[in-house]
């Protein structure tokens, strides 16, 4: 094995402390490029009757962000209290979980509290000998006002700063039952509930919510989490290689951090593959290599959420073959808005790459290109309202699967664009996120200057 000293199940357990794209990230060590982030919503949550609302594409980190500053404020004598939207949540179960959650309880038992800790509520009581399920407590909520009441229980039982993260708001499938965590948040903050909330979503989910009570303004924070930018891509890598004695060939540490997109869900997906191969490699070496690069992303490919997988097989499989060409095409570059005039240049430079292609007119491009948009070909596309002739991924997060692809098939989307450098906390709604495209001076190997 490269890196000696290690058995697999030791190998693998401390690469699941270091990468891991499955599950949110709690630790302030290992969420990198959202310090400021973290700060601001530290200062926003000490505010009384604040809580704050975390959005964003898919992908680029909403929950991790979320659970390390939960962690980060909830007061050291319990953890942070963990829900999550879904198909059959309901503003009521949600409450319920809550409380059952405040008391180490599932949601979905009628079980025993093991421990001394107790609370009572309109004639439910659970502690130690007593039984409640999270479908009797649900029932006993009609109103707003009884979940404020019954969180100003947990509020006084669970710890001094007790913290909720609320994950996939967006998930609750009924706007009316989304719109009642409004009123909830405004009834909170009148009554001075020692509760906070930290709810993600998409923008959409969090635009319903802010106007879903003309007062909601003042009691949520709203904060637009961009793409990782490169440092903090760069930085994921080269710490995980470190923790095994590894450098990484600067150009693959590049490479990685433009096939992420910015999405962390492929820095830690590619990253954990990689060092996989490294494991198993019958050589030693102190560096992950090329050989290695591609292994790992092949193997990135295959693990890919299937979810992510199946706009791009509608829109390439049992096609003509210049139809993956024209995909990769609208993922080149950095920004997330293109032209047509643009994805047709990129789509020359890749037919140049490819063996066997014949080039396309313009005409018959755009006919393809309008095609993306349809429900047949994965509605990997949509149009830019108000701009003729441009478009944007439909799933943002769908564009690092697409560069993949490309990249395993040793067609490198590189990109022309170089935007300026932003502030931060001023949103760039064409790149979605913050800095440059590939950074000045950086030119991977086989590139020409």
């Amino acid at each position: 094995m490269t890196i000696s000293n290690y058995s697999e199940d030791d190998f693998g357990e401390k690469l699941a402390i270091l990468i891991n794209p499955a599950t949110p990230i709690k630790s302030i060590e290992h969420l990198k490029g959202r310090d400021d982030f973290l700060v601001e919503i530290k200062r926003t949550l000490f505010s009384p009757g604040r809580h704050v609302f975390i959005f964003g594409d898919r992908g680029v980190g909403k929950s991790s962000l979320a659970a390390t500053a939960a962690t980060q404020y909830q007061s050291a004598d319990a953890d942070p209290i963990f829900v999550g939207g879904a198909v059959d949540e309901t503003f009521t179960s949600i409450i319920a979980n809550i409380a059952l959650q405040a008391l180490k309880r599932r949601k979905y038992e009628t079980t025993k509290a093991q421990r001394s800790l107790s609370m009572e509520w309109r004639g439910l009581k659970w502690s130690t000998g007593d039984e409640v399920s999270g479908l009797d407590l649900a029932s006993q909520i009609k109103t707003v006002g009884d979940a404020a009441e019954l969180l100003k229980q947990v509020a006084e039982k669970h710890s001094s700063k007790p913290t909720v993260v609320l994950d996939e708001f967006d998930m609750i499938p009924d706007p009316k039952e989304r719109a009642r965590f409004a009123s909830l948040l405004k009834q909170l903050g009148d009554q001075s509930i020692n509760i906070k909330f930290l709810i993600t979503g998409v923008g959409q989910s969090c635009e319903e919510l802010l106007g879903a009570h003309p007062s909601a303004h003042r009691q949520i924070a709203t904060i637009e989490l961009p793409r990782l930018g490169w440092d903090a891509r760069r930085e994921i890598v080269t710490e995980a290689a470190a923790a095994f004695d590894l450098e990484v060939d600067n150009n693959v540490n590049w490479r990685i951090a433009l096939i992420s997109d910015g999405f962390p869900y492929y820095v830690h997906l590619i990253m954990q593959q990689i060092l996989w191969q490294v494991f198993n490699d019958e050589k030693r070496c102190d560096a992950i290599s090329w050989e290695h690069f591609y292994l790992g992303l092949n193997a990135a490919v295959r693990q890919t959420n299937v979810e992510l997988k199946r706009p791009y097989e509608k829109a390439v499989l049992h096609r003509s073959d210049e139809f993956e060409d024209i995909v990769w095409s609208t993922a080149d570059g950095d920004e997330l808005l293109r032209p047509l005039s643009d994805m047709y240049d990129s789509f020359k430079i890749i037919i140049g790459k490819r063996e066997n292609r014949k080039t396309l007119e313009q005409r018959k491009y755009n006919e393809a290109i309008r095609k993306l948009k349809t429900s047949a070909y994965g509605e990997v596309l949509t149009q830019v309202q108000g701009r003729v002739g441009w478009y944007t991924y439909k799933e943002k997060m769908l564009r690092g699967y697409v560069r993949m692809q490309a990249e395993v098939n040793k067609v490198p989307l590189t990109g022309e664009t170089r935007a300026p450098k932003a502030l931060m906390h001023v949103g760039n709604s064409r790149t979605g996120h913050y800095g440059p495209s590939v950074p000045r001076g950086i030119r991977f190997e086989g590139e020409n200057n």
